[in-house]
């Protein structure tokens, strides 16, 4: 029996790895990278939109190696919104049901993988400049590995917050590494 071939990229992989580059390269990316950004002391808009980075104090569901369902603490409670924009305009009724990721602090901005997650060269983790200044000198990344489905109410009440918006740049360079990541060449068949 011949062997199969391995599954390529369901993307035209170049082309989507020179946009993330060109994108990653440009000099303003970190200092463009938000529309705006709430002191977190504040109240922010009630709209939510996918690349909004939102806090809410929750721990991680997952499932664990033996089926149980586990709680993984998280700590800081921020959330990149991966779920589509149109979702939030669509009905409770029609569209219950969102994703979020746990955005992740990897300790100082001067680990040796920085610079790597700063050009977007990793499929499984997005780099997330300083949203506020808390976070300034970390190195903060949304975890994709770890997506949650969030009722889309939580976002009604005073649970969920919105903390920032990205730039028009930086949502497509958020598309162009979700793309990536869910598409990529899985090396199924590799020897």
């Amino acid at each position: 029996m011949a062997r199969e071939e391995r599954w390529p990229p369901v993307y035209d992989a170049y082309g989507l790895i020179k946009m993330i580059e060109e994108l990653a390269a440009r000099p303003d990316v970190a200092a463009a990278f938000y529309e705006w950004r709430a002191d977190r002391s504040t109240s922010t808009v009630g709209d939510v939109c996918q690349g909004d980075i939102i806090e809410l104090p929750a721990d991680v569901p997952v499932v664990g190696e033996d089926g149980a369902p586990l709680a993984l603490e998280h700590p800081g409670g921020f959330w990149l919104v991966i779920g589509n924009t149109c979702d939030f305009d669509r009905s409770i009724e029609d569209v219950r049901w969102t994703q979020l990721v746990p955005v992740v602090d990897l300790g100082g901005d001067d680990r040796p993988e920085a610079p790597a997650l700063k050009r977007y060269m990793t499929s499984r983790a997005f780099y997330i400049p300083a949203w506020f200044d808390g976070v300034t000198g970390r190195c903060c990344i949304a975890d994709l590995l770890r997506p949650v489905a969030v009722d889309k109410r939580v976002f009604a009440g005073d649970k969920a917050r919105v903390l920032a918006r990205l730039t028009r740049p930086a949502w497509v360079l958020l598309n162009a590494c979700l793309v990536r990541f869910l598409a990529r060449d899985d090396g199924r068949y590799a020897a």
